[in-house]
């Protein structure tokens, strides 16, 4: 099973210098050997020095060396733990399910509480509310308009670039931007952001890479466990990470505001209404 704390480094990969992807090749491939090593043996193993080591710890959300060393410790003695459980023969749907239950795993590991609701706050107050979803998680964005729409909020998703386009142009400083992508370090996308942050847009992201080059840009920056820590990652999708931490933002939305609950409610009756009638209707 892989660690959030690996799971951090490796949605950080695409950002880090060459020798800060070599300190994170390290860590990767030997979590246990650093947990009980100095920081001067990994400076040396890795060929970098005392300060590149503390850099790399902070670039990927540490405050240095020892508080990295403790966080990835505690994970590696529960890993240790769940692999140490007697050996259960895993089936092929075993397998996946697995997959798919560690990335739930360490996708709730790198999220914020405190985060996570401050970032409900600005959607519950939002004018209007644009969900680029590009290419595969183009049905997320769609998926969280319906339910934005349902409990009476102004949503849209957009899922074609030139849209992505024209809404930069014509967005207002009181709307809200929720980016759905596995990176948003696309020029096309990258600008369009950039356009809304210099607008006072508020902007919330939701992708499976990271890069402290948007922390200047992004206001509210939710990481997913990318499929590539799987054992079956060819085969299997990111897509139902970036429906969790939709859904629990929509949670949060409906838990800060009891009467967003209602109206959630409400539709739901609704819905459920019209779905009897239409039992009732093919009875005969």
């Amino acid at each position: 099973m892989v660690s959030a704390v690996i799971a951090k480094i490796v949605s950080m990969q695409p950002s880090l210098t060459v020798s800060e992807n070599g300190i994170a090749q390290y860590v990767i491939n030997n979590p246990d050997k650093v947990v009980t090593s100095t920081i001067t043996a990994i400076a040396h193993n890795t060929n970098t020095s005392e300060a590149s080591i503390n850099r790399f710890c902070k670039k990927i959300g540490f405050k240095g060396f020892n508080s990295f060393k403790v966080a990835l410790a505690q994970e590696n003695f529960y890993n240790n733990m769940f692999q140490n459980e007697p050996e259960v023969q895993t089936n092929f749907l075993t397998a996946i399910s697995q997959d798919y239950r560690h990335m739930l795993v360490n996708t709730s590991a790198m999220l914020d509480e405190n985060e996570v609701f401050h970032a409900a706050a600005a959607m519950q107050k939002a004018g209007h509310i644009f969900i680029l979803g590009l290419s595969y998680t183009s049905f997320v964005a769609r998926e969280l308009e319906f339910k934005l729409s349902m409990v009476g909020l102004y949503a849209k998703a957009i899922t074609d670039l030139n849209d992505v386009r024209m809404i930069a142009s014509n967005i207002g400083r009181d709307d809200l931007v929720i980016v759905i992508a596995p990176t948003l370090l696309v020029q096309d996308l990258y600008q369009a952001i950039s356009i809304c942050r210099d607008k006072g847009v508020t902007i919330i992201s939701i992708s499976s890479y990271d890069s402290p080059k948007l922390s200047s840009l992004i206001d509210h920056k939710f990481i997913i466990s990318d499929k590539i820590t799987t054992q079956n990652s060819v085969s299997i999708s990111n897509n139902l990470m970036f429906l969790y931490v939709t859904d629990i933002l929509y949670c949060a939305l409906l838990e800060r505001d009891k009467s967003l609950k209602q109206k959630r409610m409400n539709s739901d009756s609704i819905l459920n209404s019209q779905h009897r009638m239409d039992n009732f209707f093919f009875e005969y």
